[in-house]
């Protein structure tokens, strides 16, 4: 009896020092996880880049030995001012937070007279939410969102289903039993390859990461002339903008 009793645990020692450690399984876990996500923020970050190094080429902006934050000011910067001058709005002597508030509430004007709103009385944060909830309750208009009793919020987050399920449907994507999650993801990997066949990319045996970032470090350029995913044009423009991150301070 003590010899099978010596056995199996000796059988049990084998087998528990043949295993890693659950820490050391546990480690090795993380740091898998660590390195993904590593390579994942670096990838973001080149993206990033490239949006940013094509925009500022548009603009005439040199690009060469700029990290990421310097071309964002740069291009952020540029787009002001030219937003300003299209605005009839004087740059001479006024920073770039002073101007984009100034363009934001010009914008806001030109929308509330558009949407034939009273604009007399009305201070810029108070014109400018009630501009966006006028857009707001115009896009669910056109969208058959009934908006009555809904806060601003509430037909917000209707207006964005209900688009993301219409683009869902245009694209020939099956909504049905899909998160807004899983539809974004459907989405984005229908137009991934929709933008690869437009560039005469090879697509075998390739994943959507994969031609994403083909897309992004080989032919970002040619995407963006061609103003294909990700480069298309945004369509919906709200204001609330500089007013409401002023109210929150």
């Amino acid at each position: 009896m003590m010899k099978g009793l010596l056995t199996t645990l000796a059988l049990s020692l084998m087998f528990t020092l043949s295993l890693p450690s659950a820490s050391a399984f546990y480690k090795g876990f993380a740091e898998d996880l660590q390195s993904e996500r590593q390579t994942k923020e670096a990838k973001k970050d080149t993206y990033q880049q490239i949006f940013l190094e094509l925009e500022a080429k548009e603009l005439g902006i040199e690009t060469e030995g700029k990290d990421k934050e310097q071309l964002h000011k740069e291009v952020a910067g540029s787009k002001i001012k030219q937003a300003a001058k299209e605005n009839g709005i004087e740059t001479e002597g006024k920073d770039v937070k002073e101007l984009a508030k100034e363009v934001h509430h010009a914008e806001v004007k030109e929308k509330a007279e558009e949407l034939d709103i009273e604009q007399k009385g009305k201070d810029p944060q108070m014109l400018a939410e009630e501009v966006y909830e006028a857009m707001l309750k115009q896009k669910a208009e056109e969208l058959g969102i009934d908006s009555t009793g809904k806060n601003a919020e509430k037909l917000k987050q209707a207006v964005m289903e209900k688009s993301i399920k219409n683009e869902a449907d245009t694209l020939g994507i099956t909504t049905e039993a899909k998160d807004l999650r899983e539809l974004r993801k459907a989405i984005h990997e229908k137009k991934i390859f929709q933008t690869s066949d437009a560039l005469g990319m090879d697509t075998k045996d390739k994943d959507t990461d994969t031609l994403f970032d083909e897309i992004m470090t080989q032919h970002a350029e040619e995407a963006k002339e061609q103003k294909l995913y990700p480069f298309e044009d945004k369509q919906l423009k709200f204001f609330k903008g500089h007013h409401m991150k002023m109210k929150k301070k």
